[in-house]
């Protein structure tokens, strides 16, 4: 899950801390036998890890509508600009990911 307040790390983001742990776990940064799933379209930073580590598909589940950079309100996964393109699927639980993403910031902001 996303770490960012927790460690005051601007990219402790859910997708990076799982790309990396992906990474080191099997021992290399190409992971393009790997499909990131995520609560939340990606925002710019996350796309581009994605795109760098050659992931070969995202899931999400709600749309961002401040930050998404996989539909919403980029669409770094298919831009024929970059050297590395990837497969989307959006929408999945959108609505259950949506209460999560709620319920998660909600505590977090609660916190001292």
């Amino acid at each position: 899950h996303n770490r960012r307040e927790i460690d005051t790390d601007p990219a402790g983001h859910a997708e990076f801390l799982a790309i990396r742990a992906a990474a080191t776990s099997l021992g290399r940064w190409r992971l393009s036998d790997c499909t990131v799933y995520v609560t939340l379209e990606p925002c710019p930073m996350c796309a581009g890890l994605m795109h760098q580590a050659r992931i070969a598909r995202c899931v999400y589940g709600a749309p961002d509508p401040k930050a998404g950079a996989l539909g919403t309100l980029y669409d770094l996964h298919d831009d024929v600009r970059l050297n590395h393109r990837f497969d989307v699927t959006q929408g999945i639980l959108a609505e259950e990911s949506a209460a999560l993403l709620r319920e998660f910031f909600g505590t977090l902001r609660r916190r001292p």
